[in-house]
């Protein structure tokens, strides 16, 4: 009996840490990745992105036109329209639809760009915040995937090709995140 007592007390003991560890104040999950399930895929990207954080949820970039065409200053990337969401993460990171001055994204957030050619998106840009994972180049994974998942560039790349255009202008002061410049 005393050692049936011990094991129920154990397994309440270990219930009670891990609701701890996956909730905040509020009761709420964090949605943070932990260490151990951290992003080192382009796949696990994707599927954070299409099936686990559905970008379809995400809110539309404030206060910027939900589809634009153009360029940014310096760049002739992601052409010939854009569109631009944020995940929950992301979006209340910002104030009154800005960046707070000095601040940077928290981890988890993900800004997701479709680029569109003749009403249909043919490709997705990602930045998903990770400051802790190998692959982040400055504080971020990057990639680009066609809509049936594959790649056209990869988490593996670190940014590289990216962050030099992302530095640009405003970039540095928005965490990286250019569409900033495009906001009314």
């Amino acid at each position: 009996m005393v050692c049936i007592r011990r094991h129920l007390l154990t397994a309440v003991i270990a219930f009670s840490l891990v609701t701890a560890t996956s909730c905040n104040d509020s009761g709420e999950q964090n949605q943070q990745q932990s260490q151990s399930d951290a992003i080192s895929t382009d796949a696990q990207l994707f599927a954070l992105v299409t099936r686990e954080q559905p970008f379809t949820s995400y809110a539309l970039f404030p206060r910027a036109d939900s589809v634009t065409t153009g360029t940014l200053n310096g760049s002739n990337a992601h052409q010939p329209m854009v569109r631009v969401s944020l995940n929950t993460t992301a979006f209340d990171a910002l104030q009154d639809g800005e960046l707070p001055p000095g601040d940077s994204f928290p981890d988890g957030s993900i800004i997701l760009k479709e680029i569109r050619s003749g009403g249909q998106t043919i490709l997705f840009a990602i930045l998903f915040k990770d400051r802790s994972n190998s692959l982040a180049g400055n504080g971020w994974l990057w990639a680009e995937y066609q809509p049936n998942g594959k790649v056209a560039f990869s988490v593996a790349a670190m940014g590289n090709g990216c962050i030099s255009c992302h530095m640009r202008e405003q970039g540095v002061q928005h965490d990286l995140v250019r569409t900033f410049e495009r906001q009314q």
